[in-house]
């Protein structure tokens, strides 16, 4: 029956159970004591990227470095490529540890140099001694750090979720997705909510695509995830509406409160 006072939703019923599937699914195979004890949410402040560098490589080398760290998974061997030596394949599937992360004590003993194309020779010489995973960053996003860090830390989820060789609650043709939802459940959902829909505008000149990041989830799932985080996280919404767009703001109040009637542990 219509009613005017049905209690507000960002998503559906349906949509909101497959969610909170995903993230179950997540707590089970990725390590839900470093989740508890150790994964924070992070935020697009310099207390969180206080790196600064001379040059696009070394930005993005660093920006890398701190999402893996906060991925808990600086210890895998990844190779940071250069947009135009970059070419997407397959990656190996390596003996890596995935059910289980590394804190921030053990990981700076044994995190991996990521390797940048600068010097070629070196990372030649690398990639011959052993397999490793390659990710790249678009140069355009440079310029909208919030797209840069949700695109970097969605394509570490696409790597950690393949070398878990599982399927996602949803089949595998849900693994872009799963890969997002992964990489809130690390900690990056504020990113992936704020660049899952980018605004046109109205100056084609100013206009640049390249400098946006291609979403798998909509806006408001990934502003549902993110809340479902925060609620496992016990994370006080005041901590995080002031990093959001503004527009968000309410749709992850909304959110917080849909979860909070779904009667969650």
């Amino acid at each position: 029956m219509f009613s005017i006072f049905n209690k507000a939703q960002i998503v559906e019923p349906l949509i909101a159970k497959n969610l909170h599937l995903s993230f179950a699914w997540a707590l089970d195979n990725f390590d839900r004591s470093f989740f508890n004890n150790t994964t924070v949410l992070v935020l697009p402040t310099r207390e969180f990227f206080p790196d600064r560098a001379d040059n696009e490589l070394d930005m993005a080398r660093a920006l890398c470095s701190r999402i893996l760290k906060y991925a808990g998974i600086a210890d895998w061997p990844f190779k940071l490529v250069l947009p135009h030596e970059f070419s997407p394949q397959m990656p190996p599937v390596l003996n890596l540890e995935t059910r289980q992360r590394q804190d921030n004590e053990i990981q700076e003993q044994h995190a991996t140099t990521i390797i940048g194309s600068s010097n070629q020779q070196g990372a030649e010489e690398a990639t011959a001694l052993s397999p490793v995973l390659e990710i790249s960053y678009i140069s355009a996003m440079m310029k909208k750090p919030m797209d840069l860090v949700g695109s970097m830390s969605k394509n570490i989820a696409q790597h950690y979720l393949f070398q878990a060789q599982i399927t996602p609650p949803a089949g595998p043709e849900s693994f872009d997705a799963s890969a997002e939802i992964l990489a809130i459940f690390m900690g990056f959902g504020i990113m992936i909510a704020n660049s899952a829909y980018t605004f046109r505008g109205s100056c084609a000149r100013c206009y640049d695509p390249r400098a946006n990041r291609t979403a798998a989830l909509s806006e408001d799932e990934a502003v549902y995830c993110l809340a479902l985080f925060c609620h496992y996280k016990k994370i006080d919404s005041k901590e995080v509406t002031p990093s959001l767009k503004n527009y968000l703001r309410a749709s992850f109040k909304k959110a917080r409160k849909q979860i909070a009637r779904n009667s969650l542990p």
